[in-house]
């Protein structure tokens, strides 16, 4: 649906009016609303279009008091009359549950209504079908508020590095587990001493497994390797692995290897275009860029063939950050409109290929492998006995003093060497009867 344009007396054109609908009133439609009640004047200098709100949509909308906002506003508990509104052009769709934003998604495109979407299980597990529903009908697409917040990581892979042909793009995608990390590694607290503190400050969910066990970066790096590579990735594709079993002794034999451990998203590019996707906590170079990505922030690497490494670092949750990305989405739909129509590919390319994925056999890596035993003679030799076995070279033995002997960790870093032979020797590994905990595997990436 297109606004229509006014022409002063002078044949010049008037600022656009364009309708917004936002369905969600929650921590990011909240926020969005804010940003929009604060710089809407500034939105209209300096872009050119006159963004106003016409109706907001929230099963509590009724119990909230809206009247900061300074205008009056159209309110409905039915997200259907949002879209059904002839005067809402873009609808700003901001709800968490997946099956009612999919929902919402497609009654907007259908409806030949512009959508922004902040929620990125929906764009990482529909965006081929939604990025063809939008041209269908169309229709503009935003997404960049599914991916580090407030960062414009997406626009500048779509645009400011869209002549760039990457070989790898990783991530700190999680602003919960980072916290968590950088304050046991700052402080020598337990996870679940840094977690309580979390959950108390509103870093973390009562129930953070969502977060800790690392299934909310694997939808950002999902879309990220769409971005980079133009495959269509599956979530199911990517193995994820979360942080709940770092401790804090992990960040003193890190230090001593001039490492840390992040959470780390990535996808790489492997031969014949296959995509290595992985979602883990790794050990990572403390000179590296993401080593000083701390607290609750996020941070993106992008490796270029040409233009070299780009890193982004920014506020990767929070209302109002997020509530910036949703309005730059519809600012650049009004901008398209201004244009005659143009719609950017969400994605940056024009279509998505199907994903070829590597397998595990190609994946030759350097590891961390913490063991945690009750101390008795001839641990050592059995373990090596075992690495042996699976033709893994131990590059060094650590182990930090004063520890007790019911609950003695030690590490091993291995040499470089295919996956799939660590992994089956860590099977054998924790059948052993003197250990007091799982082993515990951390890979070694090099990251500039």
């Amino acid at each position: 649906m297109k606004a229509r344009r006014k022409r002063s007396a002078n044949g010049a054109s008037s600022n656009r009016c364009l309708g917004l609908g936002i369905i969600g009133l929650g921590t990011v439609g909240t926020g969005t609303l804010k940003v929009l009640a604060e710089h809407q004047r500034e939105i209209q200098r300096r872009h050119g279009c006159d963004l106003q709100l016409k109706v907001i949509c929230s099963r509590s909308v009724h119990q909230r008091d809206l009247s900061w906002l300074g205008q009056p506003v159209k309110i409905t508990t039915d997200w259907k009359e949002v879209i059904a509104d002839p005067e809402v052009n873009i609808v700003v769709e901001l709800v968490g549950v997946l099956p009612t934003a999919r929902a919402i998604a497609f009654a907007t495109l259908e409806a030949g209504k512009h959508l922004v979407t902040a929620n990125k299980q929906l764009v990482a597990e529909h965006g081929a079908e939604l990025v063809e529903r939008s041209r269908t009908h169309h229709v503009g697409l935003g997404i960049e508020a599914c991916v580090a917040g407030g960062t414009p990581v997406l626009h500048a892979v779509r645009e400011g590095l869209a002549g760039e042909n990457f070989s790898a793009v990783y991530g700190i995608l999680n602003g919960t587990t980072n916290y968590i990390l950088t304050e046991m590694e700052r402080r020598g607290c337990s996870f679940a001493e840094v977690l309580a503190e979390a959950q108390e400050k509103g870093y973390a969910e009562p129930d953070p497994t969502f977060d800790v066990e690392g299934y909310d970066a694997s939808y950002k790096i999902a879309i990220l390797a769409m971005m980079c590579f133009g495959q269509a990735v599956r979530v199911s594709d990517i193995p994820v692995d979360g942080i709940t079993r770092i401790d804090q002794v992990d960040f003193a034999y890190a230090r001593r290897l001039d490492h840390t451990v992040r959470l780390i998203a990535g996808a790489r590019r492997r031969a014949g275009n296959r995509l290595e996707l992985f979602v883990r906590p790794m050990m990572i170079p403390i000179s590296s860029r993401l080593a000083g990505v701390r607290g609750a922030t996020n941070g993106v690497l992008l490796v270029g063939n040409k233009g070299g490494n780009t890193s982004f670092t920014g506020r990767g949750a929070g209302g109002e950050p997020t509530g910036v990305a949703v309005l730059s989405d519809v600012v650049q739909i009004a901008r398209s409109i201004a244009a005659g129509g143009a719609r950017p590919t969400p994605f940056g390319y024009e279509d998505l290929r199907p994903s070829r994925i590597a397998g595990p056999d190609e994946n030759v890596v350097a590891t961390y492998l913490r063991l945690v035993v009750r101390d008795r003679p001839g641990i050592l030799g059995r373990v090596c006995a075992i690495l042996g076995r699976h033709r893994i070279n131990i590059n060094s033995v650590l182990q930090e003093p004063d520890c007790e002997k019911q609950w003695l960790p030690f590490v091993m870093t291995l040499e470089p060497t295919q996956e799939k032979h660590v992994t089956r020797a860590l099977k054998e590994i924790a059948r052993l009867p003197f250990l007091a905990e799982r082993p515990l595997l951390l890979p070694f990436v090099d990251l500039p």
